[in-house]
């Protein structure tokens, strides 16, 4: 890789991982010349970073307006879990023949952290730990495509999600199901482990379709400000 194209990599990399745990979210503009600044990011590879996260569909870019985060739309949802649904059940069931309890333990530590916040309001930072023991689950399965292919669509979520109207029930469910995904995984039953990785995305799928239902009929009906 030459020097230009790892400094361009590299500034991607540090803008993606710094916009998912900032405090910019749907619908906010993002200042990506003052981001540029406080990262000590240069014009070129900014641009390029922006633009190329705008091409991955996890900035909204509109000509003389800059970039921006929108909200997920009932498509990408879709299109998302029926994604996740087709990778991440053989990643769970190959994961389970590489678990020793030393990945066991790793795995019931990133649980615990989201049990932690289960009594805050929810927030990105809860996505992020969901994203993390997935992530973990995948590398197990070995499939290095698969889990750049999870990366992005994981973090295309957290990115456009209104997780402010995620149910704290939903977020209890959540543990319930993880909590069984990792038991079987621990019993080193792929087969099982498979079962309920496609039950516990089924699950999301459904609850963030419901949801994105819900927000659209709310927008429409709700009355223009005078």
């Amino acid at each position: 890789m030459s020097k230009t194209k790892n400094i361009s990599e590299q500034a991607y990399l540090h803008i993606r991982e710094t916009l998912l745990n900032s405090d910019v979210y749907v619908g906010q503009k993002i200042l990506h010349n003052e981001l540029g600044y406080k990262l000590g990011i240069s014009h070129t590879p900014l641009r390029e970073a922006m633009f190329r996260l705008a091409a991955e569909g996890l900035l909204e870019h509109e000509n003389y307006k800059g970039f921006s985060i929108s909200a997920i739309t009932l498509d990408e949802a879709r299109e998302i879990y029926e994604t996740r649904e087709v990778i991440e059940p053989p990643m769970a069931e190959k994961a389970a023949g590489a678990m020793t309890p030393e990945k066991s333990a790793i795995f019931l530590k990133i649980l615990e952290e989201y049990k932690r916040l289960l009594s805050d309001p929810y927030s990105r930072s809860r996505l992020l730990i969901d994203k993390k023991l997935h992530m973990e689950i995948a590398k197990l399965s070995g499939n290095k495509i698969l889990v750049q292919t999870l990366n992005l669509i994981c973090d295309k979520l957290i990115f456009k999600s209104l997780f402010e109207k995620i149910s704290p029930e939903r977020g209890q469910k959540i543990v319930e199901e993880h909590s069984k995904i990792l038991m079987v995984l621990g019993k080193k039953d792929g087969k099982k482990a498979a079962e309920l990785m496609k039950h516990h995305i089924r699950e999301q799928k459904n609850y963030m379709i419901k949801n994105i239902k819900y927000t659209h009929s709310e927008n429409i009906l709700r009355p223009l400000a005078k």
